[in-house]
């Protein structure tokens, strides 16, 4: 799974590359420089470029490190997991792959029922995605859907209704968007509507520490930080660990793992 991450994201910088070497060559054409200082800006082009380059070279090392490598499913229930290390997949489609932290695959999250006629918006961005509603679910390595969450709403409020694997409804998560830019600002309710726990997040960086009224950790986040003793298999610098506690039940275990796919599937678009 994790070297056919890498393979997707080379081949996309390859698809890439070739869209910038076309506007490369063919701005001369509408637009020809007359002066040397308009020739001298056309070196702009250089760094998306060189930038693109670099993503095809280190994803292609780390494919080429990985290839080989078995990477087994994880034996562990939704219930059992502590840590979660997410990582975002290459591809027109926002997916967040999921592994424990020896690199054992867990599952993926990721849109479901998308439409043809909204693949091109995935071409020019990807958070594109969140003007639409959406139904997320989270797919475990057996194919089987663990849960899903129904996102409706955008710009000034978005709601996420939970929904286990039998598809009843266990929860509601309302996010104040318009606030998302600086300080992520939401409430994770049950299926009573009854609030759980107030949801906040850095919006730039997606950091977080949630407690529940009793002041116990249920979940937390801090960007950049990934203890080295698990590189042998993570070897590119874009690690997200999320450490959750293991005394949840599993109803919330499966609510704050729909909070945070979410959050993390909008962090990655930004």
């Amino acid at each position: 799974m994790i070297a056919e991450m890498y393979k997707r994201r080379k081949n996309l910088g390859y698809v890439f590359l070739g869209f910038m070497i076309l506007v490369f060559a063919g701005w001369p054409l509408f637009q020809p420089p007359k002066t040397t200082g308009e020739w001298l800006e056309m070196l702009v082009f250089l760094l998306p470029l060189g930038l693109i380059f670099s993503i095809i070279f280190t994803s292609r090392s780390h494919y080429n490190k990985v290839k080989g490598l078995d990477i087994p499913n994880s034996k562990q229930l939704l219930p059992d997991l502590n840590h979660v290390v997410i990582k975002k997949d290459a591809g027109l489609i926002p997916r967040l792959l999921l592994f424990e932290k020896d690199g054992k695959f867990i599952g993926m999250m990721k849109p479901l029922h998308i439409s043809w006629w909204m693949l091109p918006f995935g071409m020019f961005n990807e958070s594109l995605f969140r003007l639409f509603p959406f139904t997320y679910g989270f797919i475990s390595h057996d194919s089987t859907t663990q849960f899903t969450s129904r996102k409706t709403g955008w710009l000034k409020q978005v709601t996420l209704t939970i929904l286990d694997r039998e598809n009843r409804e266990i929860g509601t998560y309302i996010q104040e968007e318009l606030k998302a830019l600086f300080r992520i600002t939401g409430r994770l309710s049950d299926e009573k509507q009854e609030e759980i726990m107030t949801i906040q997040a850095s919006g730039f960086s997606g950091d977080f520490r949630w407690k529940d009224k009793e002041g116990k950790q249920w979940a937390y986040f801090y960007k950049g930080r990934f203890p080295h003793e698990y590189t042998s298999l993570f070897r590119d610098t874009h690690h997200d660990i999320v450490e959750l506690s293991d005394q949840l039940s599993y109803q919330n275990k499966i609510r704050l793992l729909a909070v945070i796919g979410y959050l993390f599937t909008a962090r990655v678009n930004q």
